[in-house]
């Protein structure tokens, strides 16, 4: 009997080896919710080299041996229920499922950076040139950064050693300061807003660094009442009389970082009745676009004849259905994707072509980075945007 014991284990890892080895053969893989976040081996190729080969062979073997993903999972979910822990980079394990993320340039804190002089500077005078090039064509500019999930949520959900004074001017903050004297029509702030709507509802999602729908929309209402007040003539219809139905979401950005398969669940504000808007072939001047962007086009003939266009990162996505309820033609532009060129990042030929009302630059706040290929907001424009500065001499002045 002992020594069928002293067998057991080693006839266990062997018959699972061969098992794992023949159904790798086989090409055998459980299905996953959630991959690896990274790009995989792929099977090699004959070069004449005997080395390259097997070195090949033995990573493409190492990343897609039949067991892996199970295996991956289990060591994934281990860390995360048993130790409130991960090992994907620059990520924060919270209390009661909240996760957090320290915003793209892997900052040892998650509070509120002080940007410097010549960075606010550099990214006002980019500002003022954009809102100068835009009036010429009769084109109103909004500027609208929302806050970070842990700017919101940070302190109430984060170890303790994350926590930041709550106090302390955010990014964005620190950039309205620099216009508030000069473009107090043209900026939109939304923190305190939303950081009072977080009191009773979860607005960002618990696994992912994204504002809800909900969450959305609470910077929207903050969108259109600034609109209201600086812009009457231009006003949006009021958004329909809606309820809020659950939506879950998966997988999400965290999830997908740390091989778990989270599912988030949020509020959405639901019009009742059937959408109004609808979703034709986008207009002749989608074709200035730059490659790499997505556009998300509606139009809407139940509501004032108000033209938008939004551009801006991810973060734009969740605003596009809302637009669509409220103004009679609107333009959502993801620009995550398109290369660093000015001219990409500030699609100049597209706007002079669709002529909207309003043109709505949104940005998570923490694009406002001093660094250089982290999504950073972009406070270089094109060329044809600076150069015309016989016009924009009067706003210059009147920021010194």
């Amino acid at each position: 009997m002992r020594v069928a014991l002293k067998l057991l284990l080693p006839t266990v890892l062997f018959a699972a080896l061969i098992c794992n080895a023949a159904l790798t053969l086989m090409g055998w893989r459980p299905t996953s919710l959630v991959d690896e976040n990274r790009e995989m081996a792929k099977a090699p190729a004959w070069n004449n080299s005997v080395t390259a080969y097997v070195r090949g062979i033995d990573a493409w073997l190492t990343d897609n041996f039949a067991f892996r993903k199970p295996l991956v999972f289990t060591f994934n979910k281990a860390l995360y229920s048993w130790f409130d822990s991960t090992l994907a980079r620059n990520v924060v394990v919270g209390r009661d499922g909240w996760i957090f993320g320290a915003e793209f340039d892997g900052q040892s804190s998650v509070g509120p950076r002080r940007l410097s002089d010549d960075y606010i500077a550099e990214a006002k005078q980019a500002i003022i040139e954009r809102k100068a090039w835009l009036e010429r064509r009769g084109i109103h500019m909004l500027v609208l950064f929302m806050p970070t999930k842990t700017a919101i949520y940070g302190n109430r959900y984060m170890p303790d050693s994350w926590h930041f004074d709550e106090d302390l001017p955010t990014e964005s903050e620190q950039l309205y300061k620099a216009l508030e004297d000069i473009m107090p029509e043209s900026i939109v702030p939304v923190r305190h807003a939303m950081m009072q709507a977080s009191q009773t509802a979860e607005i960002y999602y618990r696994t992912d660094p994204h504002a809800t729908q909900h969450g959305s929309f609470v910077a929207f209402e903050q969108l259109a009442a600034h609109i209201n007040r600086y812009f009457p003539q231009l006003a949006p219809s009021a958004f329909p009389p809606y309820s809020l139905k659950i939506d879950y979401y998966q997988p999400t950005a965290f999830g997908r970082m740390m091989g778990l398969p989270f599912r988030d669940a949020s509020w959405v504000p639901v019009p009742e009745g059937e959408d109004r808007f609808t979703s034709p072939p986008p207009p002749e001047s989608a074709a200035l676009l730059p490659d790499g962007s997505r556009l998300t086009y509606y139009k809407n003939s139940h509501v004032r004849k108000i033209k938008v266009a939004l551009m801006g990162d991810s973060f734009t996505n969740r605003m596009a259905a809302i637009f669509g309820e409220v103004f009679s033609e609107s333009a959502t532009i993801n620009l995550n994707n398109v290369s660093e060129d000015p001219a990409d990042k500030f699609p100049a030929a597209f706007l002079d072509a669709y002529r909207p009302d309003f043109a709505v630059f949104l940005y998570v706040e923490s694009r406002l980075a001093e660094c250089k290929g982290c999504g950073a907001f972009p406070v270089t424009n094109p060329a044809s945007v600076r150069s015309e500065d016989s016009e924009v001499t009067s706003f210059r002045s009147a920021g010194r």
